[in-house]
């Protein structure tokens, strides 16, 4: 009960402190010009970018008071493991970051992103060599070394690098990213590891807060200094709650991105493809490509489909769909037996 508590505070907190720092943050960026265009509208208006930053600062300072009152309580604060969280998402946030303010396509190479990435996996590396019940695969015979040197980095580096691929409209990132996150928070509170579960809930409340001002239409972008960090913590919830397989059936709209991109890129020689649609003088969106090569496209053509015509609002609401979708067939599939025997 005391680590409820402890949670709840330090959510409130962190939400407050996230949508207090994002509004600080537009003025400072449109002050200093790191702004960037919002390809989905017909006049491209600036906004505000690398917003992500509040998050970053948010979560880490919900991680810290987290732990505090826990202390203050007398409640097993995870300490280790709650330290590892909060330096994998300042690390991959300040590489987020620094590829945000050295500009979109001017950045940091891409092929170059999961190589430093991978060196946020070594808190978790360390975590898992130390405490073997972090191993979920012990099960299916796979010895630790090899858990924690290629299972525990190839989470992190996918994750962290992800939720960057289902990206570019209103709202998009974050929204996915809090239904990712909740899901988690569900399925460890069903495992009993109820301080994974309140963690993700931190997060939750700190990018809710993001979302007011991230929502259609956008004062802000959150940029890679968002979508790194995220990814990373959904990355660390998933290993410390020994999640992985539920964590990636959760991602199918990302793996079908990255397919369509190496598909455009490698088999019909399309280039460098973008998920923004083209939008018309009212602000309703075409498909750029005469192909599908994005999730956000299928969203496009199923909008036209059911309504007639797509908006930017209705592409993400449908993308939300279907992750909300993604998610409740996970939770029930992964628990059909429990839910089986209540019956």
């Amino acid at each position: 009960m005391n680590e409820i508590i402890s949670a709840i505070v330090a959510s409130l907190i962190t939400g407050i402190i996230t949508y207090m720092l994002t509004k600080m943050w537009i003025r400072a960026a449109r002050k200093f010009n790191l702004v960037g265009r919002d390809m989905n509208k017909f006049n491209k208006p600036e906004v505000a970018e690398a917003g992500g930053i509040s998050v970053i600062i948010g979560i880490s300072t919900g991680l810290f008071l987290f732990v505090f009152i826990n202390a203050l309580l007398n409640v097993n604060s995870h300490l280790v493991e709650i330290f590892g969280i909060t330096s994998a998402v300042l690390l991959s946030g300040f590489i987020g970051f620094s590829d945000d303010i050295l500009g979109w396509k001017k950045g940091i190479p891409q092929r170059y992103k999961p190589v430093l990435t991978s060196v946020i996996a070594l808190p978790f590396i360390t975590i898992v060599l130390v405490n073997p019940q972090y191993n979920s695969f012990t099960f299916m015979g796979v010895p630790l070394w090899l858990y924690a040197y290629l299972f525990v980095p190839v989470g992190i580096i996918g994750t962290s690098n992800a939720i960057n691929m289902v990206a570019g409209y209103n709202g998009l990132e974050a929204g996915l990213s809090i239904i990712i996150l909740a899901t988690l928070a569900i399925q460890a509170y069903i495992l009993g590891e109820i301080w994974i579960s309140l963690v993700a809930m931190l997060a939750v409340a700190s990018l809710l807060a993001f979302l007011v001002f991230n929502w259609y239409p956008a004062k802000v972008f959150p940029g890679d200094s968002l979508t790194y960090p995220v990814g990373a913590f959904i990355g660390a919830v998933v290993i410390l709650g020994n999640m992985e397989i539920f964590g990636a059936c959760l991602f199918p709209l990302f793996f079908m991105d990255f397919l369509l991109y190496l598909k455009a890129k490698k088999i019909d020689h399309a280039g460098d493809v973008q998920a923004f649609g083209v939008p018309d003088e009212h602000n309703n969106l075409g498909l750029p490509y005469s192909k599908i090569y994005d999730s956000c496209h299928f969203a496009i053509v199923l909008q036209k489909k059911i309504r007639g015509l797509a908006t930017e609002k209705g592409v993400v609401m449908t993308l939300y769909m279907i992750q909300i979708a993604i998610s409740l067939i996970v939770l029930f599939f992964f628990n059909f037996f429990n839910l089986w025997q209540l019956l």
